[in-house]
């Protein structure tokens, strides 16, 4: 009976043993590299390329030149917005939403004035759904003129999440 008791104390220890040295390179503890690479137990470091290193170094405003360079536009709720003049004069507006209930509005502006206001449905958040808004070319003949797409807050009524577009 003493030997069966010895048996699994000692089996029980060293499995303990074996489980907190695997947790030591779980913690956050880096565990020992070799110059090839690999860790002391024998795992491949990744590889960062030039590439991964570059967009680490690019800013905000390098962001928003080259969203507007490439005719897309977006923010936290509006992604891959391009806008594309029609045949007829008028624009469409093409891109995804992430969305309460799947609802957004947008709006024609030149200056302080309110061209055009309207809503849009499409899939509910946590899902991103896509749109597709084409605006009359009647909305489009004043100066200065940008579209607006933005959220009415729940909370108190408010623009939030506004993405601005402008046209030229």
């Amino acid at each position: 009976m003493k030997a069966k008791l010895m048996l699994l104390l000692m089996v029980l220890f060293l499995s303990l043993t074996a489980c907190s040295q695997d947790s030591k390179t779980q913690n956050g503890k880096e565990p020992n590299r070799t110059d090839s690479g690999e860790t002391d137990q024998g795992e491949k470091e990744p590889d960062v390329t030039e590439d991964e290193e570059k967009d680490s170094d690019v800013t905000v405003e390098e962001d928003i030149q080259e969203e507007e360079e490439n005719n897309q536009f977006g923010n936290d709720v509006f992604k891959e917005v391009s806008v594309s003049t029609l045949e007829d004069g008028s624009m469409s507006l093409r891109g995804k939403a992430r969305v309460f209930e799947g609802v957004f509005q947008y709006a024609v502006v030149s200056g302080t004035e309110i061209l055009l206001e309207n809503n849009y449905q499409t899939e509910g958040a946590p899902a991103w759904g896509n749109f597709d808004i084409t605006i009359d070319k009647e909305y489009l003949t004043k100066e200065k003129v940008s579209i607006e797409l933005f959220v009415y807050s729940a909370k108190d009524g408010a623009k939030t999440d506004i993405l601005t577009i402008p046209i030229k």
